[in-house]
């Protein structure tokens, strides 16, 4: 006996209709680095021990907060971005 789930979606083929699998919709880059900021800093809430999600962290920290360093360096970064149309 065929399961009904089965069954239906023969039918559905038969009819001549196409049945592809859903694919998600691509997430929103900006939630997706949220996201990974949000991973790295629990991760380090105990303290930095060193491993490669530790070290991820410090890199973005860094990159993060160049901004509000000296303002030569700051100059620096700001010269390599991209302008706004």
């Amino acid at each position: 006996m065929i399961p009904d789930n089965e069954a239906r979606e023969e039918r559905v083929i038969a009819e001549g209709e196409l049945s592809l699998p859903r694919v998600p919709e691509p997430a929103d880059p900006n939630d997706v680095l949220r996201e990974q900021l949000e991973y790295l800093i629990d991760h380090t809430e105990s303290g930095v021990c060193g491993c490669h999600e530790c070290e991820r962290y410090l890199r973005v920290r860094a990159i993060l907060l160049a901004i509000f360093s000296e303002p030569q360096a700051a100059r620096q970064l700001t010269a390599t971005l991209p302008m706004a149309a």
